[in-house]
Parts: C-alpha cells; structure tokens; sequence
C-alpha cells in the first residue's frame, strides 16, 4: 500500500471530492486526519455538517485507517492550529497535508458586482485558507524530516472564467504559494505540488453539491450544465472524483519522489486547447 505507515491531514474531508480523497488514501494504509468545518450556512451552497464528517471517517476506518476528526475553519488560524496539535498529539507525525478546503464562488455576477464579502470568502477559505493549513503543518513535517503538500488549485488556476473572478484569482494564488513553498522547503525533504482539476462530475454518493450550484448560478439544470461542460472537455465526459483522487495519491506517495513545485492537470483535455 503506498501509503503505509503515513500519517495524512485532509481539509474540507466530510464530504464530495474531500471524501473521495480519504477514501483513497484508507484504502492506501494511510492514518488520516480529517478537518472540516462543518457549518453548512457557511457557503454560498449549503455546505457539509458534523453528521457528514463522521461518515466519512466511519467509512475510512473499514480499510483499517486509524482517524481523528476535526472541526476547523481554515479563515481562523488558531483553529487550524488546534486540530494539527491533536494530530501531532494522537500520531506524532504528519506526513502529507492535502489541502482541498474550498469553494466555488461565490459568483455568477461580473467582477464589478461582487460584494466585498464575496470576493473576500473565496479568497480567504481557497487561498489564505491553504496558506493557514500549510503554516500550521511545515513547522512539524521540518522536524520530521520531510513530507508532501498536495494543494487544490483548479482550471480556473491556469485559465480564466467569465462571472467567477474571485474564484479564479484564488486559484491562481493557490498555483504561486505551491511553487514558492517547493523553493523554500525543498532542503527539508519537503515536496509541495498541485492538483488542478476541471469540473468534477456529481456525485450522490460522495454528496457533491458544488456542480449543482455553479449550473443554478448560470440558470441552467444539473443535466444540462454537466452535458455542456463535457462536450468542452477532450474525452467527451467530465473527470470523476475518483479520478482527481488518484493524481492527489501520486503526488502524496514515494512514486512522484522527483516532483515538487509544479502543477499536476486533471481536467480531460479542457485546457489543452
């Protein structure tokens, strides 16, 4: 098992592409340290609750993965802090950091027409959000002697889109600390990367929500807003979760040794044009 033995913290974990992620990783040897906020009116669809959370922890401990859970806002610093302090305390060590905390907008609307608040959540949850995450967890991997960061960049990281400028100048920002953490902590043995996916097909099982929210925002359905995206992707579908899990489990195990400070592109072709 390729993580065997590791120890991974995973944000944003109760539920969607988080969960997929933990799942995986389980399924890998992993022990997991799996945060989430927690608060489903904290978002501009209804995010995942405590319920969600245990779930997914639940299913990750069928594969034999010890777990702690961790109720953390990735906007509040000390609340960060305190659950990689229980990690630390239960493990002992944490040897990859997938941060996947996000949101997806909130948008639908011209850059002009933003509200301060709204541009300032996307920000503040995908970018210094991460930034937090990575803050609180290279102090320890330094002493440890080494360890991987997988950080969720997107698409909207490497291209633009029209009615979402919060989110794709977030996703942008998350590309440039990737690369700035690979340089600074390269001498550690700490290897950063980032995982940049399209848009993700909905999932009923994982409780994916965030495609839904986009098709609404654009005035479109779930089917047709899916059927639309895919027919701009090169394999003529939409990537799948699980898919986007599998690049995350490379870059975070031994496999990608030589791979640090780049971004890993997970999006069918969308943006090979």
């Amino acid at each position: 098992m390729l993580l065997d033995g590791n120890v991974a913290m995973i944000t944003g974990a109760a539920r969607a592409l988080g969960r997929s992620h933990a799942l995986t990783f389980a399924r890998e040897g992993a022990d997991l340290i799996l945060v989430d906020h927690c608060d489903p009116q904290a978002g501009p669809y209804p995010m995942s609750g405590r319920r969600d959370l245990e779930e997914t922890a639940d299913k990750c401990r069928r594969f034999g993965s010890r777990v702690l859970t961790g109720v953390a806002d990735v906007r509040d610093q000390a609340g960060v802090d305190k659950v990689v302090d229980e990690g630390m305390e239960e493990f002992g060590q944490i040897d990859v950091l997938l941060n996947n905390a996000g949101v997806l907008g909130p948008g639908g609307v011209r850059a002009h027409e933003l509200t301060e608040e709204q541009w300032q959540l996307a920000l503040d949850v995908n970018l210094s959000g991460t930034w937090r995450c990575c803050r609180a967890v290279l102090p320890h991997m330094v002493e440890h002697g080494g360890g991987r960061i997988v950080n969720t960049a997107s698409t909207g990281g490497r291209v633009a889109f029209e009615m979402y400028s919060n989110y794709v100048a977030s996703k942008h920002g998350v590309v440039g600390l990737t690369k700035s953490i690979a340089l600074e902590y390269g001498r550690h043995n700490i290897r950063a990367n980032a995982v940049s996916p399209s848009t993700v097909a909905d999932d009923a099982e994982l409780g994916t929500r965030s495609t839904r929210a986009v098709a609404e925002s654009m005035g479109s359905g779930l089917d047709d807003y899916e059927r639309q995206s895919a027919s701009l992707h090169a394999i003529g579908r939409l990537v799948s979760a699980a898919e986007v899990s599998a690049a995350c489990l490379w870059l975070a195990s031994p496999n990608s040794g030589g791979v640090t400070g780049t971004e890993l592109v997970v999006d069918g072709g969308f943006t090979a044009r």
